[in-house]
């Protein structure tokens, strides 16, 4: 008899979602995390991507297709400012409007887009950018 598999964490709020990304906090230089979940919120799996001092980047298209692979429904997006700084900058509200409107043509729901600085989380849904 197989064991049975251990189920994923469901990431139903903020707090899930903040003990989900912690390594984030520490990272020295940017790095993306993103989340892909099924309808009930539990993870299918992750993406992460390392920047420079100031910058990461990742595509839209690639956040789309590592969701149309997980057959995910939602998508968490996380990153670390090593300034110490969790303010978004104009740029993480222009790529959080851009990929929650190309996400939405696939019918999946960004959730959330949190901005990390060492104990400071800062959510763009909690500002009304998502």
């Amino acid at each position: 008899m197989l064991p049975s598999p251990v189920p994923s964490p469901r990431i139903a709020d903020l707090a899930a979602a903040r003990a989900l990304f912690v390594g984030l906090r520490d990272a020295t230089v940017e790095t993306v995390a993103v989340a892909y979940l099924d309808p009930n919120r539990r993870l299918l799996g992750m993406r992460h991507v390392v920047g420079g001092r100031n910058q990461v980047v990742i595509s839209i298209r690639t956040v789309a297709v590592d969701a149309l692979a997980f057959g995910a429904h939602g998508v968490i997006l996380a990153h670390n400012h090593p300034s110490g700084d969790a303010t978004p900058s104009k740029r993480d509200v222009a790529f959080t409007r851009a990929l929650a409107a190309g996400l939405r043509t696939l019918e999946v729901v960004l959730l959330d887009h949190l901005v990390i600085a060492e104990e400071q989380v800062t959510s763009l849904r909690a500002m009304g950018v998502v």
